[in-house]
């Protein structure tokens, strides 16, 4: 009997085992593969300065376009789950970690620069799109002014090749005098007092960076205040935090340096012939609508979408919005994509007047 009650304890065993490792493989699968049912090809483009940036790009068999993504700071090409769904089927996309986040490497600190990430972004365009395929740009936060860089650096790039332009969460300049939303006397602190900080930071980085999960606690609160509105999931929340602390604090503070001396309000001419989004939360505390407002009013044509009680992170915030908005935008840019009406919510502006 116990001969019995062994074998058919261990046959159990083998049969929840199985079970276990079929259902890692086929998460390990799933997680390999894009919506659309075809593997990621994963690619790397090295920069004339000799950093490697790390692509992923889910091919279509029959493209019309492709769609590149420029991820902001502190974040990663995964913070584009969301749209990289729903937009499967539309062409092909290209993913890319910026230099410094994700799997890319990081370079040197002098050049974690708004103007190098433009470079970058038109390496990332000559080597994974196909030349003569129409591409549509999609840049948040920092990769919004990565496009900007591009139409400031590369002007004849973007004449001959880009047809469409998303930026989502950003600004054209004027970041030094970010308050953060913080009210008050704080509020007139803060461009003083956080300097000061992210060079403390800088100077203890080494430290910083060597205790993962003690950043990531501490950055949690920060970033549910600074990146989101009211309502976000806490499984967002936790998603977000993750990328920004696995980000060196020397990329974080090279950056922050750069944003303050951004201004490529002038870089805005050379997008007035393109198809534009311009796309926004109200509670943005790191690119406040006012900096939306000032991008869409330099370009008269450009569809702008300001969204009640978001934050910073609309793609994880409002993806219903944004997934329909970038939609409507690939589909107005590049012809023979089927064509509807201007896909978002009351609060969208249709192509050639600005939303107040």
């Amino acid at each position: 009997m116990n001969k019995g009650r062994n074998a058919a304890l261990a046959g159990l065993a083998l049969g929840l085992a199985i079970g276990t490792a079929r259902r890692v493989q086929t998460r390990r699968a799933k997680a390999a593969q894009t919506s659309n049912g075809a593997s990621a090809r994963r690619t790397t483009v090295t920069t004339d300065d000799g950093v490697r940036l790390a692509v992923e790009i889910d091919d279509h068999p029959d493209p019309r376009c492709a769609v590149v993504f420029a991820h902001g700071w502190l974040m990663n090409r995964h913070c584009w789950q969301l749209q990289r769904a729903a937009l499967a089927g539309l062409g092909t996309l290209v993913f890319y970690d910026q230099r410094g986040h994700g799997d890319s490497s990081a370079g040197a600190l002098e050049a974690c620069t708004i103007d190098r990430l433009g470079d970058d972004l038109a390496a990332v365009i000559q080597a994974a799109v196909p030349e003569g395929l129409p591409v549509v740009l999609a840049g948040h936060s920092m990769g919004g002014m990565t496009v900007m860089a591009l139409a400031d650096r590369h002007p004849a790039l973007v004449e001959s090749r880009v047809a469409g332009v998303a930026l989502l969460s950003t600004s054209s300049g004027g970041l030094d005098a970010s308050t953060f939303g913080l009210p008050g006397p704080l509020g007139r602190l803060a461009p003083r007092v956080t300097p000061l900080l992210f060079e403390n930071m800088l100077a203890r980085a080494a430290v910083i960076d060597a205790r993962p999960r003690v950043k990531g606690w501490t950055n949690l609160p920060v970033t549910r205040y600074v990146a989101f509105g009211k309502g976000a999931s806490r499984r967002h929340i936790r998603l977000v935090n993750a990328m920004a602390a696995a980000t060196p604090t020397e990329v974080m503070v090279g950056f922050f340096r750069d944003f303050r001396m951004h201004d490529k309000f002038a870089a805005l001419k050379a997008l007035r012939r393109t198809k534009t989004l311009v796309m926004v939360g109200e509670r943005d505390r790191l690119t406040p609508l006012a900096h939306s407002r000032r991008i869409a009013e330099a370009l008269p044509d450009a569809r702008f979408v300001r969204i009640p009680g978001a934050g910073h992170m609309i793609g994880f915030e409002r993806p219903g919005l944004v997934n329909r908005e970038l939609t409507g935008l690939i589909e107005r840019a590049v012809p023979g994509l089927p064509q509807g009406p201007p896909q978002g919510s009351p609060q969208g502006s249709p192509p050639g007047r600005s939303a107040a």
